[in-house]
């Protein structure tokens, strides 16, 4: 029976950290990590576009408002069907289709993972994932905080089944994500 875990957080969070994590310690189950920015990534590469912050937002609007409503989220839910896995790990989820599509599989929990505005910007200029973020003044991180698809991750996060807030460390964190292994995937696993 395949779980699909939804990971809903602000940039810089630690969501990444939390799939690392999560690998580390649950070894006997096949987990795969799936990113709605993945078509976003796909698409701004074979035209050649730098793959910066900004063009994936910008891209991730141009689809939603140019198509019906979900166009990302059937993207990716077509690829999650196709997977043999025990678990489906969603990152990023930001818009309400995201959070429908993860809810609509009969086995799912959604996780919000925040911290810390300074600190996930701390965090953003020391990883530097996407282009540029190495640079970053946190003005503009502060700009791209607002941007219309990151505006509506607290009230998705609201919702989720568990929250986990990462503002220490690396193994701090990770007592976080061994307790939520405890709690929210074993019990999960003695039902099934």
């Amino acid at each position: 029976m395949k779980l699909i875990i939804g990971l809903v957080g602000e940039k810089g969070s630690g969501k990444d950290t939390f799939v690392r994590i999560l690998n580390k310690f649950v070894k006997n189950k096949r987990i795969a990590d799936l990113r709605f920015s993945d078509v976003l990534v796909e698409t701004l590469n074979l035209w050649d576009i730098p793959t910066t912050r900004h063009n994936l937002q910008h891209i991730a609007v141009i689809m939603k408002k140019g198509f019906e409503e979900g166009a990302l989220s059937r993207a990716l839910k077509k690829r999650m069907e196709e997977l043999n896995t025990d678990i489906v790990i969603i990152g990023g989820v930001r818009w309400k289709e995201d959070e429908e599509l993860v809810r609509q599989f009969p086995h799912n929990l959604m996780v919000y993972i925040t911290a810390d505005v300074k600190k996930r910007f701390q965090r953003l200029r020391e990883t530097s994932q996407k282009v540029g973020e190495k640079n970053v003044s946190f003005e503009q991180f502060m700009k791209e905080e607002k941007a219309e698809n990151e505006l509506l991750i607290p009230e998705i996060g609201a919702r989720a089944n568990y929250k986990i807030i990462n503002n220490g460390t690396v193994e701090e964190f990770e007592q976080k994500v061994e307790k939520f292994i405890e709690q929210a995937l074993k019990p999960f696993w003695r039902k099934t």
